[in-house]
């Protein structure tokens, strides 16, 4: 994992020069790596909730952290948090969140964000009934986030995140292959 994940960092590092580069305000994006440490908890908030149901684990994937990565300063840089559009990533589901802390004027930032999302879409299951998407069981109620952690057909998940010039932290989960298909069951 340490040659993926060095790898992954590297990668991390050039597109934050190129996006710094390529900006005439260089403060619009301030942070955009994960620590090994952080991926490694995520990753196991994923698997042990998929253990829970039944499901075989993700793998960490550095290309679907790459796409992640690309929408998370995406959103820094409009400092809003929005999808993407479904057509801009074929195969891939998504996952988002943010965080934006500060105590008067100390700004702080967890050292574990992916952890912490991974953590607040699985908190989603004290609202889920099991149900295929689309059920009434389960209207009115968000539990997106935790049915694609656990669709049973994902594979593989890859996080990224990046902060904005105002201090927002965006942290984007991108999966394969996605889940959250219409009518069907997640397990």
């Amino acid at each position: 994992m340490k040659n993926n994940y060095s790898h992954f960092l590297f990668t991390c590092l050039i597109l934050l020069f190129l996006v710094k580069c390529s900006k005439d305000d260089e403060s619009s994006i301030v942070s955009v790596s994960l620590s090994e440490n952080d991926i490694t908890l995520a990753l196991k908030v994923h698997n042990d909730a998929r253990a829970d149901v039944g499901v075989p684990s993700l793998t960490w994937s550095n290309s679907l952290s790459e796409d992640a990565l690309k929408w998370a300063i995406t959103m820094a840089e409009s400092d809003e948090m929005y999808h993407s559009s479904n057509d801009s990533r074929p195969g891939q589901g998504e996952n988002l969140y943010y965080w934006c802390c500060s105590t008067g004027e100390v700004e702080t930032f967890s050292l574990t964000p992916a952890k912490n999302a991974s953590q607040l879409w699985y908190n989603e299951i004290s609202d889920y009934t099991y149900a295929e998407i689309g059920s009434p069981l389960n209207a009115n109620v968000m539990i997106g986030h935790y049915t694609q952690m656990i669709w049973s057909t994902t594979t593989e998940v890859g996080m990224a995140k990046a902060r904005s010039a105002s201090g927002k932290e965006f942290v984007v989960a991108r999966y394969s292959p996605p889940g959250n298909w219409s009518g069907e069951f997640p397990y």
